[in-house]
């Protein structure tokens, strides 16, 4: 096979996947959970094709282009492009996958190209991506970002694919898990020697799928505050545009995957606000499967031992409300080592790594 029997094209989502139209949408879907088990090793970070066709819908936030590469009527690769709409308009985020077999043969090349293609016209000028590998690779063939903290295999194919089309590695985040057959009494523990360090002054506040409607707008200015106030090591971000439509939309949106999430967020009592939040998310069709979303406490109050108290707690309810729950994942940038050590007195051990790449395209418009 050569470059020019490949056939990459755009895909428009159709109404639903009742129709035929959607065969190369879940054709696409089964050939990302072939690559996620290809990575992992397990099932855990599969959707179905119904999660995947929500998620791919637009909103008043975000666009998605999707590509498929074809070898006859076959689905052998896709890329996605997500453009942002109301925050950080010089950017975009992509994920270019080809199945295993058919790789080296320009399908990944070509939609490749397709993505920058897409970029380009949406007028954006940064391409951010995000790749993952399993723990236990060789410490002495790896890239390391500018930041220093944390490396990535440099023989593996998304460090070579990145790389040789002009992408940098601008952080790096470890993947950690925690088996919820936890010591529960030592959760207890840590979660109440957390509240005595924060004192009478914080109050820790939770609610299930739906943010209550008073503390929607304060739960928004956490949620963009998040989106900065954590290490992004090389990447060029902006402070993401939340408000309380928006965290409406991510609500629904969730529900609309046949999920859920557990938050809690920390009052602080003498001012009235919340200062600092946490989130648990998990969906319907993997119920043994949690994730660690957000953790924030905002600057001003920190030292007080606040992201230990929500972690420990919410983790502490999981059991209840999702007693399928066997295992939650967590990311944290490498060097972040506050939150790091936290999950590690936590019990969460490193299961891998995710490489954030980021590209800067010579001209754009």
């Amino acid at each position: 096979m050569t470059i020019t029997d490949v056939s990459v094209r755009p895909y428009v989502l159709p109404e639903s996947l009742d129709v035929p139209e959607a065969q190369p949408f879940i054709a696409a879907s089964e050939l990302s959970n072939l690559i996620e088990r290809e990575v992992w090793g397990n099932d855990d970070h599969c959707h179905t094709a119904q999660t995947r066709f929500e998620s791919s819908k637009p909103n008043h936030y975000e666009e998605r282009a999707i590509f498929l590469a074809f070898e006859g009527e076959r689905v052998v690769g896709k890329a996605v492009v997500d453009v942002p709409l109301t925050d950080n308009l010089q950017t975009c985020y992509a994920f270019v996958i080809v199945h295993p077999e058919r790789r080296r043969l320009g399908f990944g090349s070509a939609l490749y190209a397709a993505v920058e293609d897409h970029a380009q016209r949406r007028g954006r000028s940064t391409i951010m991506g995000w790749t993952d590998h399993r723990a236990g690779f060789d410490p002495a063939r790896v890239l390391t970002p500018a930041t220093g903290a944390g490396a990535f295999p440099s023989t593996s194919l998304a460090a070579c694919f990145a790389t040789a089309r002009g992408f940098s590695l601008a952080q790096v985040d470890r993947c950690s898990v925690l088996p919820v057959n936890w010591n529960s009494s030592r959760l207890t523990a840590l979660a109440a020697d957390a509240a005595r360090i924060a004192g009478p002054d914080y109050a820790v506040v939770d609610w299930v799928d739906r943010c209550p409607d008073e503390l929607l707008e304060e739960y928004a200015h956490l949620r963009k505050t998040m989106s900065t106030d954590v290490p992004m090591g090389e990447l060029d971000w902006e402070e993401e545009v939340w408000d309380g439509g928006r965290v409406r939309e991510n609500e629904g949106r969730l529900e609309r995957e046949r999920g859920s999430s557990l938050v809690r967020a920390v009052l602080h009592r003498p001012s009235g606000h919340l200062v600092g939040h946490t989130i648990l998310e998990r969906r319907a069709e993997k119920p043994e499967t949690a994730y660690q979303e957000d953790t924030l406490v905002l600057s001003a109050h920190r030292g007080h031992r606040l992201g230990m108290w929500l972690k420990a707690a919410n983790l502490l309810a999981v059991p209840d409300v999702w007693p399928e729950t066997r295992q939650v994942y967590t990311w944290n940038a490498e060097e972040n080592r506050h939150m790091l050590d936290v999950n590690i007195e936590l019990g969460f051990t490193p299961e891998g790594y995710t490489a954030a790449w980021q590209k800067k395209l010579e001209s754009a418009g």
